[in-house]
């Protein structure tokens, strides 16, 4: 039984690391597929989904469309 409950919060805790990025859209139309970090007053950092132990990069709030 203990390993059926290990093995259920173990395919939750993947499925969550999957499902967990968001998809920033540009002004012009690019879009960057990313896991935002932090929204601030006049930017969004974000880390690449391709790289998430990648460089942090921010981006000013006005470039972004979504």
């Amino acid at each position: 039984m203990k390993k059926i409950i290990t093995l259920l919060f173990a395919a939750m805790a993947f499925a969550n690391v999957i499902v967990a990025q968001d998809n920033i859209i540009l002004r012009t139309g690019d879009e960057i597929n990313a896991k935002v970090q932090e929204v601030g007053l006049t930017d969004i950092k974000y880390k690449r989904t391709d790289n998430p132990n990648g460089p942090l990069y921010t981006i000013l709030k006005r470039d972004v469309f979504m």
